[in-house]
């Protein structure tokens, strides 16, 4: 049984979510949302949302795969282990940062990258860069 206080549904929260963030920069609020890794759906979200626009999502960023050096691309949906940290925000570099841990399940030992995402003035992402 559902119950509405004042007429307004609650918000229905994905079980997979282990992790929310918001930070609001410029004229939007940025929220992040960390998946469990070990779920079907390993994914980190980003989502620019406009305030004054009833609250809509502007865009939307779901990173389940990253770009290594050298160009190969992780999947972590095809990894032992893949875990999200660090998920932080910078107003002087207008970016979040993270941290990717993964143990790929070819090859042994745990390997970390570090990983930015820019954001603009308009509501948008930039090109995500892993190093």
């Amino acid at each position: 049984m559902t119950v509405e206080a004042g007429g307004i549904a609650p918000p229905v929260v994905d079980a997979r979510v282990m992790e929310v963030g918001v930070v609001r920069h410029q004229d939007a609020l940025w929220r992040y949302t960390r998946f469990s890794t070990e779920s079907d759906y390993p994914c980190l979200r980003f989502e620019a949302i406009n305030p004054d626009q009833g609250w809509r999502v502007l865009e939307r960023l779901d990173i389940c795969d990253i770009t290594l050096q050298g160009g190969t691309t992780l999947d972590f949906r095809d990894t032992a282990y893949t875990g999200f940290s660090v998920v932080e925000f910078s107003r002087e570099h207008s970016a979040f940062t993270f941290e990717v841990e993964y143990i790929r399940r070819t090859a042994p030992g745990e390997q970390s990258v570090s990983c930015t995402l820019p954001l603009s003035q308009k509501g948008s992402f930039g090109n995500l860069v892993c190093r």
